[in-house]
């Protein structure tokens, strides 16, 4: 455990240096004297973030829960047996409170986290004992009462210190005054956190110093700001849809960075369901303008809906109600996108394509007046050489929408002369309720396209007077694009809750098993083990976005046959020896057995599971 721990406060203070900078310099929690804040004794001390889990027997119960779902229920023996061991029992440590790791910004280093281990403890004596491995030396800390160190050879120490029933601990990285913060209590700062999840990180926001905001947030966006000026030869379209995108997340920065609380990803698994879950959350105060910003983010009833409960092998919708300021957006875009589209034309053509374009991105214009972005995605098939993409964006009321299409297709088709793909477009090859289809053949150059599509497939554009649709496909493609139209147009249930979501992506993960490779050999394996894993009512993914009370909430879903999956990947991983390695001693001891150079004793099938 004490390995586990120092390992993963060295990969943190890296991922902080190298990814997390930015959030540190925004969200980070230094020394208040810095910002002319006085901190008197009796304030606590918290950290920049929090890695916690819920409890270790919790992590146990899952972990055998896991392992019953893959077939291989035996491994959980296997891991009571390395904790019975190794660990010797846990003893002395509480195994039904939370424990985890905090990272603080180091004083004496200011770009380096310092990680602090937290640990339950019921005896104090016998948990330090468990810490030592039988190998270690426990030295009390002369003149400082519930402190002690552990020595392991030569060049490894950790620290530790008892408080609120907890051992705080640093490893080799701290030094004498690493352990002189005045800690929360873990278990009260965790609470929600233990409640929600099993194993969560959480980037603290509401301790920020004000003037480390302040100075934070100028530099960030004067870097955002110079990067949003036009670039050489970029459309004037492109060019203003990226700064107003970038201008408004310089806004919600500013938000989340004044008004924000909490910054947090978390997993649970259900035991009863056998669901897991991942969340990713950004809070703010309830009444703040940060929360309000998100709440505006509301779901419409989409066009698509009936699609939505087909078992296809992805299907991805934004059902987006816009605010006022995005509306404003979208129609600067298509203002400026049909000047781009015109501009560059010869006269002759120009004047041609200006007035084919106007009617078009007139209700272009209406669509974004309206506010509501209604997009869809899906992917079925299940077999090689089957699968059809279908896709619509729902526009405002049009009755010329496919005359418009129709018009747009055939000037680019007409102008295109030495382009030798359009020339084989196929326009009215066929009509739906009296609306053109048109039809361009596409051959497939990649492999994983080719399995899915085949060597050869078709592209086929459709606009009725509510909608723009496209469909690529095999032979098929025609007829699931008519399925698809006569699906959308049965009444929806008004009770069905995915038809008013603002973005969800659900995917079936055994549809995707008959297109992978079957040429290398580690993609070989994770198919074998995916086939043992899903079957057609456990392989369900789902991700939604929505608004919180007091926030967003990304969260992701997975049935059974993900725990299944991992499982098995799990217990590949300890048949091939993972618990052979040594337990402890991390940092420099590491693969040099037992931080004395003796082997771990070979596990006893007599032992008793805990």
């Amino acid at each position: 455990m004490v390995g586990l721990m120092v390992d993963l406060s060295r990969w943190s203070a890296g991922l902080c240096r190298s990814l997390f900078l930015p959030v540190l310099l925004m969200v980070g929690v230094l020394n208040p004297a810095l910002f002319g804040a006085e901190n008197t004794s009796s304030e606590l001390d918290y950290p920049l973030v929090v890695f916690n889990m819920a409890s270790m027997q919790k992590l146990r119960d899952h972990a055998g829960l896991m392992f019953e779902s893959a077939d291989r229920k035996e491994m959980t023996d296997v891991v009571d047996r390395w904790t019975v061991e190794t660990l010797k029992e846990t003893k002395g440590l509480d195994r039904n409170r939370p424990f985890g790791m905090m990272l603080y910004l180091n004083t004496e280093s200011f770009f380096t986290p310092l990680g602090i281990t937290y640990l339950p403890v019921e005896n104090l004596d016998e948990a330090l004992q468990t810490l030592a491995y039988g190998t270690g030396t426990i030295t009390p800390v002369e003149g400082n009462a519930n402190r002690h160190e552990i020595r392991y050879g030569e060049s490894f120490k950790i620290r530790t210190l008892y408080r609120n029933r907890y051992l705080f601990m640093v490893g080799p990285d701290g030094n004498e005054t690493s352990l002189d913060w005045n800690f929360p209590d873990p278990e009260k700062m965790t609470s929600r956190l233990s409640t929600q999840h099993d194993v969560a990180v959480s980037f603290l926001i509401k301790s920020i110093p004000i003037g480390l905001k302040t100075v934070a947030m100028a530099a960030l966006k004067s870097q955002m700001l110079a990067d949003l000026q036009q670039r050489d030869n970029e459309p004037e379209s492109a060019y203003r849809l990226r700064r107003a995108s970038g201008e408004g997340w310089v806004e919600m920065l500013d938000k989340i960075a004044n008004q924000g609380e909490e910054f947090t990803i978390g997993g649970r698994i259900d035991p009863e369901t056998k669901l897991g879950r991942v969340d990713i959350e950004i809070a703010g105060t309830g009444d703040s303008k940060l929360a309000k910003l998100f709440q505006n983010m509301t779901g419409k009833r989409t066009y698509f809906g009936n699609l939505l409960v087909n078992p296809a092998t992805f299907t991805m919708s934004s059902s987006w109600q816009l605010d006022e300021s995005q509306r404003k957006l979208l129609g600067t875009y298509f203002e400026a996108a049909e000047r781009d589209l015109t501009k560059n034309a010869d006269k002759e053509t120009g004047a041609d394509l200006a007035k084919i374009v106007a009617p078009l991105f007139k209700t272009l214009q209406t669509s974004a007046d309206v506010g509501h972005l209604d997009a869809f995605a899906q992917l079925t098939g299940s077999d090689q050489e089957t699968f059809v993409l279908t896709g619509g964006i729902k526009l405002a009321n049009s009755r010329n929408l496919p005359t418009q299409l129709m018009e747009l297709v055939e000037y680019f088709k007409s102008v295109s002369t030495d382009n030798e793909l359009l020339m084989k477009l196929e326009l009215g090859m066929d009509s739906i309720d009296s609306f053109p289809v048109h039809r361009l053949p596409i051959d497939v150059p990649d492999a994983p396209g080719q399995r899915m599509f085949g060597k050869s497939a078709q592209l086929y554009l459709y606009a009725s007077s509510q909608a723009v649709w496209f469909v690529f496909g095999g032979e098929s493609a025609l007829t699931s694009l008519r399925d698809a139209l006569a699906t959308v147009a049965q009444p929806q249930a008004p009770q069905e809750a995915r038809n008013r979501v603002p973005f969800q992506f659900i995917t079936h993960a055994k549809n995707w098993l008959s297109v992978g490779d079957t040429e290398n050999p580690n993609a070989v394996i994770f198919n074998e083990r995916a086939q043992a894993s899903f079957e057609s009512d456990n392989d369900a993914m789902t991700m939604e976005i929505r608004p919180t009370d007091r926030g967003v909430r990304i969260r992701t879903e997975f049935q059974s046959g993900f725990l299944s999956l991992m499982g098995r990947g799990v217990s590949s991983g300890i048949d091939n020896g993972f618990f052979q390695r040594p337990p402890g001693g991390g940092g420099r001891n590491r693969g040099r057995g037992r931080g004395d150079n003796q082997p771990a004793p070979a596990a006893d099938p007599a032992a008793p599971a805990k």
